[in-house]
């Protein structure tokens, strides 16, 4: 079967996401890993302690990044674990949003709500059924 230009879109998507995270992911990375190092050749233990969690969360964000990247290639493949890693990741974008809604003020929650439009637009394309047909699903 034909992929659906819908799936490109999303695939493209996933693929521009995935570069900025890992783009930015190291970027925290190594900022964090340098930090951690003069904070501990210095003696400032909570500088030190800080650029490790900086470092931490960029490595989390590379490997983000990285199946992010390969999601959007099997997205673009029609491969059905893709279907399954990028429907875990765009509900779990939706619940994060949703959630994020309820903890800042009214600014935020225009914004965030905003930003929920794109990632449950995702969501419920990627569970009709002709897509789901697609990736030869029932």
């Amino acid at each position: 079967m034909k992929r659906p230009s819908g799936i490109t879109i999303i695939a493209i998507l996933f693929i521009g996401l995935a570069l900025l995270s890992l783009l930015w992911s190291g970027l925290v990375f190594g900022l964090g890993g340098l930090e951690s190092l003069f904070g501990g050749l210095f003696g400032a233990e909570n500088v030190a302690a800080a650029g490790t969690s900086r470092a931490w969360s960029g490595f989390v964000g590379i490997l983000a990044g990285g199946v992010q990247l390969v999601v959007a290639f099997g997205l673009l493949a029609m491969k059905r674990w893709a279907w399954y890693l990028a429907l875990a990741g765009v509900g779990l974008n939706v619940v994060q949003g949703v959630a994020g809604l309820f903890v800042s003020g009214p600014i935020a929650l225009m914004c965030g709500a905003l930003g929920l439009l794109v990632p449950a637009g995702m969501l419920v394309y990627l569970l009709l059924p002709s897509i789901r047909m697609a990736f030869g699903l029932r």
